[in-house]
């Protein structure tokens, strides 16, 4: 049975519903092979009324994005205020980035998608959120090392988040076609971002 928020809380958690069903489908599927109808049979929402929350699929995704790096962010924050040495630094961003890893996956495979299907106040409220991870990336790096150009660092750091995911989570065929040419990469995606943000910051 279907239910209708009436109250700005039950709107609120009908949202929550929303992007918990597509956090579920995204992480198993490519976002061409999921339907409105999949998320609705996972929640109490009829498909009709998902629309009165999210215009498409790709702004559900956008609004999975943007609550995904507020969680990062958060786990940063947390961090700037910790004395941790350089190593602990570098295993709790990687275990942040394990936590939310589905802003890897949009990032490598759907963000320009979604950034053209979304408004432009849509897109700055992401960016803000987005900064807001910058600045803490960039308080974290001075603390690993006062030698490191923290915007190089960050900047190098946000590409190498384009191609984590697809390393990480390669797809069956990817999979077969690396183990036929021996050109698989053994490494977790928390020994990945390790491994590399250690490159980063010597």
């Amino acid at each position: 049975m279907y239910l209708r928020a009436r109250t700005k809380e039950q709107f609120d958690e009908r949202k929550k519903e929303i992007l918990k069903a597509m956090d579920f489908l995204y992480l198993s599927k490519k976002l061409n092979d999921i339907y409105l109808k999949d998320i609705s049979e996972m929640t109490r929402i009829s498909r009709t009324a998902i629309y009165f929350y999210y215009k498409s699929k790709e702004e559900i995704l956008l609004d999975s994005l943007y609550n995904h790096f507020i969680q990062l962010d958060d786990g940063l924050e947390t961090i700037v205020g910790k004395q941790l040495t350089k190593e602990e630094i570098i295993a709790a961003i990687a275990e942040l980035f394990e936590k939310n890893v589905i802003i890897l996956k949009i990032m490598s495979s759907n963000l320009e998608d979604i950034e053209r299907s979304t408004s432009l106040d849509n897109l700055i409220i992401l960016k803000t959120e987005i900064k807001r991870f910058q600045i803490l990336f960039k308080v974290l790096v001075k603390k690993c090392s006062s030698e490191n150009d923290e915007n190089i660092v960050v900047a190098s750091f946000i590409t190498m988040m384009y191609g984590y995911y697809p390393i990480s989570y390669p797809i069956d065929v990817q999979k077969e076609a690396m183990k036929k040419t021996g050109t698989e990469i053994n490494l977790s995606l928390k020994d990945i971002i390790s491994k590399s943000l250690k490159l980063l910051l010597k």
